[in-house]
């Protein structure tokens, strides 16, 4: 993009103001931010504005030598908000009747120059196009509408005051979101007819409103988020089981999942050096709608929202969240897509990369990239980059995927510190219960799990993959009888999958029913040689049928081709019949993990 050609400043006055700015007095005494504003320009006018990335500005400006690490040193970042506000002074001031404006948008180090006589909302960075994720702000200006209660009960509408009253605490104490006094929408709430005049009254940019019903022990809140200009921009839905010991609890916990899933990521909004702009919020129904199939954890799903993060990255390139979204993607299919799992470790890797280069703060770009890490087999990088994601705010995907990685090291007692935070965070979420099952059969802690799952509708449904945790817990523990029921309930719902099906068959040999195994095993052909199916799984299986040697086989070609679930072997209790095995010690020796059980 020539940066040049979409004013009409010519390259002479841009430079001539480049100069009346580095001599102003506010200027003068600031030798770095003035090589800042000079590279950024005189790059721009050259035409190599598309190469104006963090990096390059930090070892040609900053003299960053290698290994510098943008991620770990915030030097560009921190200097682009003092230049941001350094220009802003200036041009209130002795500047203010200068022909040109150059300025930086928020999240960007391109300089944008504009002529005094063209068409613009001046040097405050707030940008004419539409199509700007951002703009000049404090973070995201919200309105909490008191929830309704629609079944006109004592407890729902319990409920409705308290889920009102947590979601505005949860929202004061999120990073980039301001919240108007309740006193405030109480005045005002009578008093104007729709959504749009609210939030014109209260200089808001989001609503958020929604309802609570009851329904014999069960409460489910619905909430929605709508736009200034009266459009919907998402609707979210949680049941809970609920009684009075619980009410607080599950109030919070309603609030606390329903701001992780929606709360702005971006770190320069969090950080509240600007606001979002009408074009982001115009992507954003898009976004949500793509984590949440994300969140449904099922092959279908998870392709849908790789398409929907597609769409996003085709229309908005400089934008982090959709590049970690598809990073996401990818690492779920590498687990459960062998034919292509390299390939898939690399997509990921790729939108990773690209999500750190938009946003290196932003704590989801780092969980993103830690995932990959650890599918590379990359154990010290993964845990730095997932330090990194969780130092940066607490979110509960990086807590959980960060917990996981901990939990594959064998450091059971620091994973589930990060477990139990995102369990905390939010209890609804499909891929943390099945991260709880996981846990807890890895860690050998069978009691507790059978604790935890006791109530099994609290947060709602189980996904299939908890009950086929719980089955193996069972077979642990002796109770087979426990553990078929569960397998043969899974089987009713699992299709075709080769995955549930090769641990339906598994959980069947561990309970003794060998014919009823090797049927579903000969059925989708799941030990065959070069089936398109998980080595590592097959092992699993090959070792409850009595194979130790096929299933020895099985992870020696796991290894060769890389497979990302290799390295749980490391802990799987599956396993333990041939740990002392000199192969299966070769084999977790390459994988080169350390304090693993």
């Amino acid at each position: 993009m020539n940066t040049v050609n979409e004013n009409t400043a010519s390259k002479d006055t841009i430079r001539q103001e480049l100069t009346r700015i580095l001599q102003s007095p506010i200027f003068a005494q600031s030798d770095r931010l003035g090589r800042f504003l000079r590279f950024t320009v005189e790059h721009a006018l050259s035409g190599k504005d598309e190469g104006l990335k963090e990096y390059i500005i930090g070892t040609e400006v900053y003299d960053r030598k290698p290994p510098y690490h943008p991620s770990q040193d915030s030097i560009v970042r921190t200097e682009a908000r003092r230049l941001r506000l350094k220009l802003k002074e200036y041009y209130e001031s002795e500047g203010k009747e200068d022909p040109v404006f150059i300025y930086f948008r928020p999240g960007s180090y391109i300089p944008v120059f504009r002529s005094k006589s063209a068409p613009s909302d001046g040097p405050s960075g707030v940008a004419s196009s539409s199509e700007d994720l951002f703009v000049e702000g404090s973070g995201i200006a919200i309105a909490v509408i008191p929830f309704l209660d629609v079944s006109g009960q004592p407890l729902s509408s319990t409920y409705a005051r308290g889920v009102t009253d947590e979601l505005v605490h949860e929202l004061m104490h999120c990073d980039g979101c301001r919240v108007i006094a309740a006193s405030s929408i109480a005045q005002l709430g009578l008093q104007v007819p729709d959504i749009p005049a609210l939030a014109r009254k209260l200089g808001v940019q989001i609503v958020f409103e929604g309802t609570v019903r009851e329904e014999g022990n069960r409460i489910r809140v619905t909430s929605r988020i709508v736009h200034a200009d009266g459009f919907q921009l998402w609707s979210q839905r949680f049941d809970a089981a609920v009684d009075s010991s619980s009410l607080f609890t599950v109030q919070e916990q309603f609030a606390s999942a329903l701001v992780n899933r929606v709360r702005p990521q971006q770190s320069i909004i969090r950080s509240a050096e600007a606001s979002a702009g009408p074009f982001l919020f115009s992507v954003y129904p898009a976004i949500l709608k793509g984590e949440a199939l994300l969140e449904e954890g099922t092959a279908a799903d998870v392709q849908a929202a790789l398409t929907k993060f597609r769409e996003v990255t085709e229309i908005a390139p400089g934008f982090a969240r959709p590049y970690c979204g598809i990073a996401q993607c990818y690492s779920w299919m590498a687990l459960h897509d062998v034919l292509r799992s390299v390939d898939l470790v690399s997509l990921a890797r790729h939108a990773a990369e690209r999500a750190i280069e938009l946003d290196s703060e932003m704590n989801e770009s780092l969980a993103a990239l830690g995932n990959v890490l650890a599918l590379e087999w990359d154990w010290s990088a993964a845990e730095d980059s997932f330090r990194q994601a969780t130092a940066s705010g607490s979110h509960s995907v990086s807590n959980r995927q960060y917990a996981m990685l901990l939990t594959l090291l064998g450091r059971f007692d620091e994973a589930w510190l990060y477990l139990e935070n995102a369990q905390q965070t939010d209890p609804f979420s499909y891929l943390q219960k099945v991260a709880c099952s996981k846990f807890f059969f890895l860690s050998r802690r069978y009691d507790e799990a059978l604790g935890h799952f006791s109530e099994p509708q609290k947060y709602g449904p189980l996904p299939l993959e908890v009950l086929l945790y719980q089955a193996l817990i069972y077979v642990q523990l002796g109770q087979l009888e426990e553990a078929k029921k569960l397998a043969r309930m899974v089987q009713r719902s699992a299709g075709a999958q080769l995955s549930l099906r090769a641990w339906i068959a598994e959980l069947l040999a561990r309970c003794g029913e060998i014919t009823a195994a090797l049927a579903i095993v000969d059925e989708f052909k799941l030990v065959a040689p070069g089936k398109p199916f998980s080595k590592f799984r097959q092992a699993s299986l090959l070792m409850a049928l009595g194979d130790s040697e096929a299933a020895l086989s099985s992870l020696a070609s796991a290894f060769a081709d890389k497979e990302p679930e290799l390295p749980w072997l490391a802990v799987d209790p599956r396993f333990d019949s041939i740990r002392s095995i000199p192969k299966f010690q070769e084999i977790v020796s390459k994988l080169k993990l350390v304090n693993s059980a």
